[in-house]
């Protein structure tokens, strides 16, 4: 998950009502600022503000208030807006901080058991049904890329991108497959796995020819043993 993030800050006791921000946040993909206030003695963070949307989602307007310079004789920053502190979230720690940055996987999960829900039963073996319920334990140990075709079929990948406003399925697999080939593991929440294994699926059913050489092949197993170890986490 990228996020685009402004940082501010603030020492303890400052009086600060309010922050500007670059207009561009709003064009960028889950864009969100953070405006922390730290201990002037030991430069720790001591309170968190957060000011954005869950993964996924693009930030809400900045507002038509233009910032000014902080020199006041130099006038406006025409790129800039201005963000009372009142519209900010507060946060109450770190972890409540990388939740909302990331997501919080209890309720990621919920929704992946919601989606599934919706979709069509799925045929062959028993543990997809067991799947399908939440029982994620039942999906095999040795479950591989050639065997996990029924398993990236219990969701719709698509319709989970269009979700998070990412409307684009060939960008979201091309830069998922980028970084796994340069790192050898696939980055992501369950929730980006799942999409992954599911667009991979889609993309060798077309392609040709139409099996993976060993290479690729073994990522493509990495990345199934990656969604079962998240999903059991």
């Amino acid at each position: 998950m990228t996020r685009h993030i402004q940082f501010k800050t603030q020492i303890a006791g400052g009086r600060a009502g309010e922050v500007s921000a670059q207009v561009k946040l709003e064009t960028k993909p889950s864009a969100c600022i953070i405006w922390t206030t730290y201990d002037p003695v030991t430069l720790r963070p001591a309170a968190w503000r957060f000011f954005g949307n869950r993964p996924g989602q693009r930030i809400e307007p900045l507002g038509d208030r233009i910032a000014r310079h902080s020199r006041g004789d130099r006038g406006f920053r025409p790129d800039h807006r201005v963000i009372a502190a009142k519209r900010f979230d507060r946060v109450s720690d770190i972890e409540e901080l990388v939740d909302r940055l990331f997501g919080n996987t209890d309720h990621e999960i919920a929704g992946l058991i919601d989606h599934m829900r919706d979709q069509p039963k799925p045929a062959g073996e028993p543990w997809l049904n067991a799947v399908r319920k939440g029982q994620f334990a039942a999906i095999p140990e040795n479950c591989d890329w050639e065997s996990s075709d029924g398993l990236a079929h219990l969701i719709d990948g698509y319709a989970l991108l269009r979700q998070r406003d990412r409307k684009d399925p060939d960008i979201f697999a091309d830069h998922a497959l980028s970084v796994a080939t340069k790192i050898g593991r696939w980055c992501g929440s369950p929730s980006d796995l799942w999409i992954a294994l599911f667009l991979e699926h889609r993309r060798w059913r077309q392609s040709d020819p139409h099996e993976p050489d060993p290479s690729q092949r073994m990522l493509l197993d990495t990345l199934v043993r990656q969604l079962r170890e998240a999903l059991v986490a």
